[in-house]
């Protein structure tokens, strides 16, 4: 199965008692931190934002799907959760703040490479429309084609100080032909990334 097909299965599982407060984002984040180094249910739960609860039933999936393992160290991605980290890390292989600009949309804003997904945006609403859902202020996305970063049509008239804006952006992410850069952008640090990663997995099926 496709990583973004089961993460997303794994986040739609019923079981007994309350539904969990966790979507696929936070399943992919969590191999992408358990990945850095083997971290406590503690520490998993401060980096997602996640109550205890919610950590520990996101734990249980990952574990009965084999994608981690515990050990006296905390968690540890096993061989099948290190394939799926290197997956996503091939369709998002940059994910970091960016820097505030006419163009971003929060007091905070994070960007994320999407690769070779040009031809799946269409106008950059839909992106937007999920960054909102998950409580960002909303998302920016920008196309890197025939050597040159933009919005996608209908977008508006860039603004007069695009030309540095461009260059700020494709210094941090280092796009190549046909990526993707969403920005999403938030009141804060922790709901700018989550609407970003929300825009950016809308061009990753």
């Amino acid at each position: 199965m496709k990583t973004i097909e089961l993460l997303r299965r794994m986040a739609r599982e019923r079981a007994a008692g309350p539904s969990p407060s966790f979507t696929e984002l936070h399943l992919a984040k969590a191999i992408e931190v358990i990945g850095e180094k083997p971290v406590g249910r503690a520490g998993l739960s401060e980096k997602l934002q996640l109550g205890e609860g919610a950590t520990r039933t996101l734990i249980d999936r990952l574990q009965n799907e084999r994608l981690i393992k515990i050990s006296k160290a905390g968690c540890e991605l096993t061989k099948s959760g290190l394939s799926i980290l290197k997956d996503l890390n091939s369709k998002f292989p940059r994910k970091m703040k960016a820097p505030p600009s006419s163009i971003t949309v929060g007091a905070h804003n994070f960007g994320i490479l999407v690769k070779n997904a040009a031809s799946k945006v269409r106008n950059g609403i839909e992106q937007r429309d999920s960054a909102v859902r998950v409580g960002a202020s909303g998302a920016v996305t920008l196309i890197f084609q025939r050597g040159r970063l933009f919005m996608p049509p209908p977008a508006e008239t860039q603004p007069k100080e695009w030309p540095e804006i461009a260059k700020q952006l494709l210094e941090l992410f280092q796009p190549e032909e046909n990526d993707v850069i969403i920005v999403g952008g938030a009141e804060t640090e922790e709901k700018a990334e989550l609407g970003a990663r929300a825009a950016s997995w809308t061009l990753a099926g």
